[in-house]
């Protein structure tokens, strides 16, 4: 009897079993036709009559393909999934912390970007190092901008392998003193993922749309899938440069290298100074350095300052070696005593007379120099006041003296001029002895009679012998 029962129920455990098994075929069934329906294309607008295809495509979910945003929106978006970026700043020469980021083989897609400043005492030929280190690594040039003047600079901006990402910071540090680091790394590793998605879908869409396309027989069908099908075709390639533009920055790490004048180094100083002469009022700084004038002329001294290096020229001063000039009454037509910036130049113009031959109480008919000289003070960028700087400039003045034989006109001028000065010289002598004539006259008469007595005495004399 029990066996009996228990063979009776072994018929009942098989068909629960199979119903079990029935059940789940089904579920498995229902899921792979949902998954199936996911992928088919969902109708929105009406296919041409001979087939039954809907006339603008959609996406596998049945909705419209999203046009994807740009690629800062999509940075943005995966930033909050990115890891925080690496900052290290430094004031000393070399690496103060050393640089965690070498890139290892973690499957992650990373962009690596350092920004560098440095002080160095020659700008130009710390920049040539920098492009020789990295050129060394197998790095490029991206961009370099270089300044000279009035404050050395050079800025270059590097593109180097990841691997070689913490070499190339290290070595660049060390072309001058290392005063500025920054150091960032910005994991894109989610968008360039999406992006990827977001071309095959939209690869895919511009593909169904393409054979839709072809099997329009409508022309207003045919218009709307063409508008529809640029419009994904500008999608696809706007992703596809997103991608593009974000594998070059994984795949090359950028360094931008800043290079400033060392402050230790002092700026170019320079002064350079000419002097012209002339007889003309108008622009004198047009004149010769040598110059013959008339016995009673006037001659106009330029005084050129010129600043030739970068610092600024203040407390201009003239001296004259030789000669006793009232410098103060100088005018300047361009310019000021006070400052001559860098690459400026300052003129002024003093006027001299010749009196008799005579150029500040001294004789110049066999020529006289003028000798000036210049003295500055160069002021830094700060204000700090450097080392004087002087320069000096010589011109030549020569009074003309007439050497040639007289002619008549001249004889009888000259021999006016002598009888001038003969009657001249009478009345001079009569004027100084007019008030001396009645003690003259006395005088003469005294003595008259003492010779004519003399002479009497004489006589009688000789007629008593």
């Amino acid at each position: 009897m029990h066996d009996a029962n228990h063979t009776s129920t072994r018929p009942k455990r098989r068909t629960l079993s199979f119903m079990l098994l029935a059940l789940l075929s089904v579920v498995f069934v229902l899921l792979g036709a949902c998954n199936a329906s996911n992928d088919d294309d969902g109708a929105e607008v009406s296919a041409p009559a001979d087939f039954d295809v809907p006339a603008a495509a959609a996406d596998d979910s049945g909705e419209r393909l999203a046009r994807p945003e740009p690629e800062e929106a999509a940075m943005e978006e995966a930033a909050e999934d990115a890891p925080a970026t690496v900052q290290l700043t430094s004031g000393d020469n070399g690496l103060a912390v050393p640089t965690a980021l070498t890139p290892a083989d973690l499957g992650r897609d990373i962009i690596y970007t350092a920004e560098i400043a440095v002080q160095a005492d020659d700008v130009t030929a710390a920049s040539r190092e920098a492009v020789a280190i990295v050129q060394g690594l197998g790095g490029i040039v991206f961009s370099q901008t270089t300044r000279t003047e009035p404050l050395p600079r050079a800025a270059i901006t590097f593109k180097v392998l990841p691997d070689n990402f913490s070499t190339a910071l290290e070595r660049l540090a060390g072309v001058g003193k290392l005063v500025d680091q920054s150091i960032s790394s910005d994991d894109v590793t989610e968008i360039i993922v999406d992006l990827r998605s977001r071309i095959i879908t939209a690869e895919a869409s511009v593909e169904r749309l393409r054979n839709f396309l072809q099997q329009a027989t409508d022309l207003e069908d045919v218009a709307e899938l063409e508008r529809e099908l640029l419009d994904r075709e500008t999608t696809l390639e706007q992703l596809r440069g997103q991608l593009r533009t974000l594998q070059t920055q994984v795949d090359l790490a950028t360094i931008t290298l800043t290079i400033t004048q060392s402050p230790t180094v002092l700026p170019d100083t320079g002064i350079w100074v000419t002097a012209w002469v002339s007889e003309d009022a108008d622009d004198p700084c047009l004149g010769v350095q040598n110059i013959t004038v008339e016995p009673d002329a006037k001659v106009y001294l330029c005084l050129e300052v010129e600043n030739t290096g970068t610092s600024a020229l203040t407390d201009v001063e003239v001296s004259t070696r030789n000669l006793r000039l009232n410098l103060d009454n100088f005018q300047t037509i361009q310019g000021s005593f006070n400052s001559i910036e860098a690459n400026e130049l300052m003129a002024a113009v003093l006027t001299l007379p010749i009196e008799e031959g005579r150029l500040a109480g001294r004789v110049a008919t066999r020529g006289l120099p003028i000798e000036l000289e210049v003295t500055a003070t160069p002021a830094a960028f700060d204000g700090t006041a450097l080392d004087e700087v002087w320069g000096e400039s010589v011109v030549w003045v020569q009074v003309d003296t007439d050497d040639a034989l007289p002619g008549f006109g001249d004889s009888v001028s000259d021999g006016a001029s002598g009888v001038v000065a003969v009657f001249s010289v009478i009345l001079i002598v009569v004027g100084v002895l007019l008030p001396f004539l009645p003690i003259i006259a006395v005088i003469v008469a005294l003595i008259w009679w003492i010779r004519r007595r003399s002479h009497k005495k004489k006589e009688e004399q000789t007629s008593v012998g």
